[in-house]
């Protein structure tokens, strides 16, 4: 059941439905390249693109997470805010901020330099490469915290020199421009060019919180807007403390979606 916050956002028109991917409609898979949408994600995304924006905000790059939605009509939002693509890439252009440009290089650089020294060290750790930067994930590695401190320690200085950012995720190392992008301003961005009235942010861990703690700024501005939070057993606090509702897991995530597609489709049959 939908709660009365949900159904006043819903209510909003122009409605933005904007959602993360790993963690919130994916379940997390023990590398990037094998996680799969929860069963009927891909359909629900298309119903509700029929009655609001939908938008997929990640951390992957945007060719990488559309390859993993697969659904058209969608607002595809990659490496947390740097790329954008109105559908599918393959048939429409992404386009890159031109701030992050000068970053391209530097950012190959440090994931060259990765390849070479850390993936002979540390078994099992993936590398996986994007338009600006990339994320060294160490999910499979025997040993995590070690793996951690390794990665840290070789790329810090080196980071520090080309100047870009490191940031750590769920198991996992990202390399970053060292820019004020995050997903808080992606999202803000998503509402402002749609003109949005109302929006629902859903995301499951740190990367997101940006993305959770702008939806108060942008209630201050009088857009209707609620947070979900996908819990699972290392959900950041400040996450569960900031979330409007809390679901348990992807699965939980998927019937809610599945309530909020029914719920628009029932209005606009009634309308």
């Amino acid at each position: 059941m939908l709660s009365a916050d949900i159904l006043h956002v819903l209510g909003q028109h122009p409605l933005g439905l904007v959602f993360d991917i790993d963690g919130t409609l994916s379940p997390i898979a023990p590398t990037p390249d094998e996680a799969r949408l929860y069963p009927g994600t891909e359909n629900y995304l298309r119903q509700a693109s029929q009655f609001a924006r939908v938008g997929i905000l990640t951390g992957r790059a945007v060719e990488d997470g559309a390859r993993l939605v697969n659904v058209e009509n969608l607002t595809y939002i990659g490496t947390h805010g740097l790329e954008w693509c109105e559908g599918l890439p393959a048939s429409h252009p992404v386009k890159l901020l031109p701030e992050a440009e000068p970053y391209i290089k530097p950012g190959q650089q440090l994931l060259d330099l990765a390849e070479q020294q850390l993936v002979p060290e540390i078994p099992n750790l993936i590398v996986q490469r994007k338009s600006i930067g990339g994320t060294l994930h160490y999910r499979l590695v025997p040993n995590p915290e070690q793996a951690r401190e390794l990665i840290l320690s070789t790329l810090r200085e080196p980071a520090h020199r080309l100047n870009m950012r490191l940031d750590e995720g769920k198991r996992a190392v990202e390399i970053l421009a060292p820019l004020t992008i995050n997903k808080g301003i992606a999202l803000r961005s998503f509402v402002e060019r749609f003109g949005l009235r109302g929006v629902i942010f859903a995301g499951d861990d740190r990367t997101d919180l940006n993305g959770i703690l702008e939806l108060a700024h942008l209630r201050q501005d009088g857009i209707a807007a609620h947070g979900i939070v996908v819990q699972h057993p290392d959900t950041p606090p400040a996450l569960l403390e900031h979330a409007d509702t809390v679901v348990q897991g992807v699965a939980a995530m998927v019937e809610l979606l599945q309530d909020i597609t029914t719920n628009l489709s029932n209005a606009k049959s009634l309308s």
